[in-house]
């Protein structure tokens, strides 16, 4: 028989404790949906953040949650791209595909979408976007997060010479094997960094710039830093407070998905990128699975709102809830 019940960590409040819902009704797909059954789940900064500041779409109470793989089970009316049984991606492992989806749209969208939400380059999926950057100079600020890893690895397709990014030092080799091309100490006073990006790549202007973590006295000011003047700078913070001067200008990204400027973009990306998964043009993060399912995922989400996860993903498996 269908099953027509699940399990769910539950948030009833903003900033509350979550509580397991094992009654949980399963809906039924709509029009050119799918139903998936989780396998596994990665946690994000912003379950951690929406879980103490507030859920920013939808009413509670609520059910977190970004970052999932798992397998086809239902299919909604016009879904003709997948079939039941199928598995996203297929030539991954559920946790490692878990690790992506987020990171995967949020990088993209930030540096080939429109100006004012993106950096608008020639996006890796048009005819000519491969290397159409060589010989230039990218920064990004936060290159261990997840959208950072990301970001380092569009950027290495795109062709850039010169892949600068800010990372703690233990970082710096894996970082390298993503394609960074050079590590910049991630405490680096602000000051200091227009002279550290100039030594590395000398009288070569760096006009583009990616802040992957969206502190507007930190990562991003950094990135501004980083540009010469005319430059522009991504950040993943959409309502960050910050005025660019000395004619830099600032794209805030709103990764959601259902907005308007992202849908078309979105809709390319869901059809080519499985190409670039499936030759590992694009690898997947590391990855930390916490044991107890569900259980586990409150504890997860302490440690990365307290700073204290870095350069993994944390990826839970809900059948393994007791």
């Amino acid at each position: 028989m269908p099953i027509t019940q699940q399990r769910a960590l539950v948030l009833p409040q903003k900033g509350a404790d979550f509580v397991l819902d094992t009654a949980i009704p399963v809906p039924k797909p709509g029009k050119e949906e799918i139903l998936v059954k989780i396998k596994s789940v990665a946690l994000t900064p912003a379950d951690a953040k929406l879980r103490k500041f507030g859920l920013i779409y939808g009413d509670y109470p609520g059910i977190l949650g970004f970052d999932i793989t798992g397998e086809v089970i239902d299919l909604g009316e016009g879904a003709t791209r997948f079939n039941v049984g199928d598995r996203i991606p297929s030539n991954l492992s559920y946790d490692e595909a878990a690790t992506l989806p987020v990171a995967l749209w949020t990088a993209y969208l930030g540096l080939y979408n429109i100006i004012p939400y993106g950096l608008a380059l020639k996006s890796i999926l048009d005819d000519g976007g491969m290397g159409a950057y060589e010989g230039k100079a990218i920064f990004i600020s936060g290159g261990s997060s997840s959208v950072g890893q990301t970001v380092i690895q569009f950027a290495k397709l795109s062709g850039f010479a010169y892949i600068i990014t800010t990372a703690s030092a233990k970082h710096t080799e894996y970082l390298k094997s993503l394609g960074a091309t050079h590590i910049v100490d991630r405490d680096i006073p602000v000051a200091e960094i227009p002279a550290a990006v100039k030594n590395i790549v000398g009288s070569l202007e760096i006009e583009l710039a990616y802040d992957a973590i969206g502190i507007a006295d930190t990562s991003l000011a950094q990135a501004m830093a980083a540009i010469v003047p005319g430059g522009r700078v991504t950040t993943t913070n959409p309502v960050v407070v910050f005025e660019p001067q000395d004619g830099k200008a600032l794209s805030r990204e709103n990764a959601t998905a259902t907005i308007p400027h992202n849908v078309e973009p979105l809709r390319k990306f869901a059809v080519r990128i499985p190409g670039l998964l499936e030759e590992k043009s694009i690898q997947p993060a590391r990855i930390e699975v916490l044991p107890g399912g569900l259980s586990a995922i409150p504890e997860g989400l302490d440690r990365i709102f307290n700073g204290q996860v870095s350069g993994i993903k944390l990826v839970i498996h809900p059948e393994d809830t007791a």
